[in-house]
């Protein structure tokens, strides 16, 4: 059957807030409380959206032999999840989902496990979820259904850019980090040689003066370890946070101790906040 585009985007938009529904329950059960599951703040996971669509683009010529939507499905969905997020890390320089601790993963980006599941759901929606859905959108009136569609795109237009921007934020930040903390490793290494050659002449000459490096060294490194917890409060950084929320086993394999950093500190002025 041929669809008009306002009835492929109803459908798109049905299967990122059903693709939200899951995500958040299976998250909120396994951290013991609630989390709004997403790259966006808004209910919907467009990564379920466009496996969707692919799936059933995919499997048109399948729909009758369970086995093969199983398999078509998988590896459709599969090559999307993994394109989608090698794309993201590339982008952002962190990763919002990670199986790298789950065996037979491909860079962290895909598993076996979630291979399997995307060809379970992807047998349950095509041989027997869709068709109510399909139903439903075909016997809405195409004025009222097209109506719908532009109020949810408008929605989450302006969800995807404001948490496209918290981000790179998020990126920038991290980057930020990290250079300064390469920045007090180099002056770190600088005192501790000037410590070392004249470490012993200084200790001679005055105690004071040794305390001074180490000194200069504990307060370098106390100024990288802790940032101005205020800054946590402005607007663009609450949105990072609550991207970080939203993500909870999200990792940062290119800055992974300033995004550990970045998590305790913004964690920290969360309990402040309280």
């Amino acid at each position: 059957m041929i669809y008009s585009l306002s009835t492929w985007l109803f459908f798109f938009y049905f299967y990122c807030f059903l693709g939200w529904i899951w995500e958040t329950c299976y998250v909120s059960v396994l951290n013991g409380k609630w989390v709004n599951r997403g790259f966006m703040h808004g209910p919907f996971l467009p990564i379920y959206g466009f496996g969707a669509i692919g799936v059933l683009i995919a499997t048109l010529q399948y729909r009758e032999d369970a086995v093969a939507v199983f398999f078509v499905g998988m590896i459709t969905a599969t090559v999307l999840e993994y394109c989608t997020g090698a794309a993201m890390e590339r982008i952002f320089h962190v990763r919002y989902w990670d199986y790298s601790k789950l065996p037979f993963n491909i860079n962290g980006h895909v598993c076996l496990l979630a291979s399997l599941a995307w060809g379970m759901f992807s047998v349950i929606l095509t041989v027997y979820g869709h068709n109510p859905v399909e139903r439903f959108a075909l016997n809405v009136n195409s004025n009222i259904l097209e109506l719908i569609v532009l109020v949810i795109t408008a929605y989450i237009a302006v969800d995807f850019t404001n948490s496209f921007k918290a981000a790179i934020d998020l990126k920038e930040m991290l980057m930020e980090l990290e250079e300064n903390n390469e920045d007090f490793r180099r002056i770190q290494k600088r005192i501790e040689v000037v410590s070392t050659f004249y470490g012993e002449e200084l200790k001679e000459k005055s105690e004071a003066g040794l305390k001074r490096i180490n000194s200069a060294i504990n307060t370098g490194k106390e100024m990288y370890e802790r940032i101005d917890i205020s800054r946590v409060k402005d607007r663009e950084y609450l949105k990072m946070k609550s991207l970080l929320n939203r993500n909870p086993k999200a990792v940062s394999m290119m800055h992974e101790k300033a995004f550990t950093l970045l998590k305790k500190i913004t964690d920290e002025a969360e309990t402040q906040n309280e």
